[in-house]
């Protein structure tokens, strides 16, 4: 008689384990979705590429991916220097815009 009672006991503390484990499965998956759907309604909109006012120079190309001057500096320790987003400097000027430019490209 003691062993089917300590048996009920442990088939009734199993069953309390497995529902204590579905339950975290469902609001961990219920969080994931709640994430996912979170990110993708604020994605949703037109993406605009971010210009940072800080860059790397190096090698004559500008890297920028930096806030503030000393984020710049940290990275650019040892490697180049940096320098002020000419984007966001001279916003209305072209990109390729020095004198004499000739196009590559070709027409037949």
């Amino acid at each position: 008689m003691r062993q089917n009672h300590i048996q009920s006991k442990n088939a009734k503390l199993f069953r309390k384990l497995l529902t204590a484990i579905q339950m975290a499965r469902r609001s961990l998956l219920a969080a994931v979705a709640l994430g996912m759907a979170a990110s993708a309604s604020s994605s949703a909109g037109t993406a605009h590429a971010q210009e940072y006012p800080w860059c790397v120079s190096r090698e004559s190309y500008l890297y920028c991916f930096y806030k503030t001057q000393q984020q710049c500096q940290w990275t650019a320790s040892g490697i180049g220097g940096c320098a002020l987003n000419p984007r966001l400097l001279f916003p209305n000027k072209p990109r390729d815009s020095r004198p004499g430019t000739i196009s590559r490209s070709k027409t037949y």
